[in-house]
């Protein structure tokens, strides 16, 4: 099995400038998003489904890239964001519209009626937010769509769940960091972020074609 976790840590230090930027891109694209829709509604899900998906496939590109030891940096990150936005849409779209429903059920809860949507959404919407931390290299690196896309995250999410419950632990650690420490933080958190969610994808995906 190729571990490419070493490749991520090394990263840390030689990739920085290309973490900057990533950091940038990211929380530009996500201050859009509280402009436009404060606080958690299915407003803002969708918004930041439209928003921050492209950006957030451009910049897994290209850690994919750091990742694979292949040829990185901001001139290939802003060629990502060209050529990955749709693509990253289509993805971030999915777990988004099942997230705002889900949402939406909660806002309209009233009795037992309810009760059982509401379960099935939360429930949906867990395991594409965690597939997601998968989808996003599968669609922009190995070019799988639709249905395959999904079912392959979704068999990762099966074969090691805690890959993208470390990925979004790191990204809830670095919020809760930026809002309550230094907002200066939360430039920092997405690029370290974008590049464990890359080993960890490409170690378990190597490992399940062996």
């Amino acid at each position: 099995m190729t571990d490419h976790l070493p490749a991520a840590l090394k990263a840390l230090w030689y990739e920085l400038p290309l973490l900057a930027a990533a950091g940038v891109l990211v929380c530009t694209a996500s201050a859009l998003v509280v402009l436009v829709s404060p606080g958690l509604s299915p407003l803002s899900v969708l918004v930041a489904a439209f928003v921050v998906s492209p950006v957030w496939a451009a910049v897994v590109a290209t850690t994919d890239a750091v990742v694979r030891e292949e040829r990185a940096g901001v001139a290939v990150l802003l060629r990502n964001l060209r050529r990955h936005a749709l693509a990253g849409l289509a993805v971030g779209l999915v777990p988004g519209v099942v997230v705002a429903v889900g949402l939406l059920n909660w806002q309209l809860y009233d009795g037992p009626v309810f009760a059982l949507p509401l379960a099935v959404g939360g429930c949906v919407s867990v395991l594409l937010l965690l597939a997601s931390c998968y989808a996003f290299s599968l669609r922009v690196t190995a070019g799988l769509r639709g249905k395959r896309l999904w079912m392959t995250a979704l068999h990762l999410v099966a074969r090691a769940p805690f890959v993208p419950l470390g990925v979004l632990a790191l990204a809830f650690v670095g919020l809760m960091l930026g809002t309550s420490v230094t907002a200066s933080l939360l430039l920092l958190a997405p690029g370290p972020v974008a590049l464990f969610a890359s080993a960890g994808t490409w170690t378990e995906e190597n490992a399940l074609h062996r």
